[in-house]
């Protein structure tokens, strides 16, 4: 192998510089790993777990709020049937009170009428026997002047 080296032309020849230089370079690969390399691989990897934290987290508060839309939609959906039954019984109850009170208007309206319609009857037969005492006074007083006498 010495006889191959020192076939070589000069620059390619392994000589002592060759390996001061490759201690020299391994040296300070070494320095470089420790305080360059190191350090920003490993704040490479931080800033990786990191990254997937802040997804992860990100993820489980996304699912969290679509979790609570989805469940306040639910309950305004209930709550708005809820309010459309509620309007619905109240409607239902107003059409009950109008028809009683409709009811309770027309009872009231027959009873006043029937009292009206008596007291009227009542007064046309007074009003009636009143016209025919008149009418028989005056019948009875034309045939006085006619007959000259009373006819009692």
């Amino acid at each position: 192998m010495e006889s191959f080296i020192k076939t070589l032309p000069g620059p390619m020849q392994i000589n002592g510089s060759f390996l001061i230089i490759a201690f020299i370079f391994i040296i300070f690969y070494l320095i470089l790993k420790k305080f360059y390399i190191s350090p920003y691989v490993r704040i490479m990897e931080e800033r990786d777990d990191r990254i997937k934290s802040a997804e992860n987290r990100f993820k489980e508060v996304e699912e969290y709020y679509r979790d609570k839309l989805l469940q306040y939609e639910q309950e305004i959906k209930k709550a708005r049937m809820d309010a459309i039954s509620l309007r619905e019984k109240l409607i239902e109850s107003a059409k009950n009170e109008k028809e009683k009170i409709e009811e309770e208007a027309k009872k009231t309206a027959k009873e006043f009428l029937d009292k009206r319609l008596l007291e009227i009857e009542n007064t046309l037969k007074t009003e009636v026997e009143n016209a025919k005492n008149y009418v028989e006074g005056i019948a009875k007083n034309i045939a006085k002047k006619v007959i000259g006498r009373d006819l009692a």
